[in-house]
């Protein structure tokens, strides 16, 4: 939904977007421009009205997101609540066939040397700590 310019130099941020994306296997997708840290104040409407319209252009019929609810133990990051929250909202204005997962922390902490590889390979500017990666585990919900 950002550009992740509050996160350090843009460029590497979208590089990191970029690589992390293509090792999940999506080699297609838009980065929106909506205000890195601010999208709990940007107007929830416009963001859903913005996703939607890319989501019927492009026929999508399955989405991936982060819990709207989730407070993780020294990972809370309101950016990502909210875009979980966009996407629960756009995934129930879907039609037909359609998929939705939504990340969520399940303190399965023998997920920490997976975890902290991704994060230093594909997010290497943010120098997350282990210990966080190691508190928050991770599991994806099938929601439909």
């Amino acid at each position: 939904m950002t550009q992740g310019e509050l996160g350090g130099d843009i460029e590497v941020r979208k590089n990191e977007f970029g690589m992390a994306m293509q090792s999940w296997g999506f080699f297609g997708y838009i980065r929106f421009k909506f205000p890195d840290m601010k999208l709990a104040y940007f107007p929830l409407r416009k963001m859903v009205e913005t996703v939607a319209r890319v989501i019927v252009d492009k026929n999508i019929t399955a989405l991936a997101s982060f819990n709207p609810n989730e407070i993780t133990f020294g990972f809370d990051h309101p950016d990502h609540n909210r875009v979980g929250e966009v996407t629960r909202l756009v995934s129930a204005g879907m039609t037909g066939e359609r998929k939705l997962w939504l990340w969520t922390s399940g303190g399965k902490s023998y997920l920490t040397k997976k975890r902290y590889e991704y994060a230093k390979k594909f997010y290497l500017s943010q120098r997350i700590p282990k210990i966080i990666l190691k508190n928050i585990g991770e599991s994806y919900l099938k929601i439909r």
